[in-house]
């Protein structure tokens, strides 16, 4: 069964601050109204999801020099861009909590081995699995401001950056062993938030 909700922007924020539901997914943070190319997120990479297909087994003949990288499983992954904002509400009614970037930075596709390794693999073995489109890198730009209700004595904290997707798999040169992987890709720019 899919993790992935189908709720508008809209009606994602407002019944989640004032009725306590279930926050989004990290998988499809949702676009934030106004403006599409900026996304809204509540869980980081607590949830991992099974790659939706594999690549063609490492053991069958291939080119020499050859590249692959073939993912098992993802996660999602906010990098952060400047500080985490927080509000309190200390009221007894719901309040609106706005929350504007106030530094802006690039965020670039990384892995956890040493070396260099073919980004294109990379990006096209993640792309693959997660089924969204990726990129090399993204720029999360200054002066983004986002909106969402903080409930009755709760507490909104919101970190603006770059989502991506964290892929784990096995990246084969074919000739030589191949390497377990942990690749962190640029997916969105776009917002972090919590309420406790």
């Amino acid at each position: 069964m899919s993790l992935k909700r189908t709720l508008s922007a809209t009606a994602l924020i407002a019944p989640l601050a004032i009725l306590g539901a279930t926050p989004a997914f990290a998988d499809e943070p949702r676009p934030v109204p106004g403006n599409p190319n900026v996304v809204v997120g509540f869980d980081d990479d607590t949830e991992i999801f099974r790659a939706k297909s594999s690549a063609p087994s490492l053991a069958m003949a291939c080119p020499p020099g050859e590249v692959s990288y073939r993912v098992s499983t993802y996660s999602n992954s906010h990098k952060a861009i400047g500080p985490t904002q927080s509000n309190h509400n200390s009221t007894s009614h719901a309040a609106t909590s706005t929350f504007t970037a106030t530094v802006s930075g690039t965020v670039s596709v990384s892995w956890n081995v040493s070396g260099s390794l073919k980004v294109d693999r990379l990006i096209a073995g993640a792309e693959v699995a997660t089924g969204v489109n990726l990129s090399a890198s993204l720029t999360a730009s200054l002066g983004n401001t986002i909106s969402i209700p903080t409930p009755a004595r709760k507490t909104t904290t919101a970190t603006y950056g770059v989502w991506r997707k964290k892929t784990n798999g096995i990246y084969h040169v074919c000739g030589q062993k191949p390497k377990n992987v942990t690749a962190w890709t640029p997916w969105r720019v776009g917002w972090y938030l919590k309420q406790r």
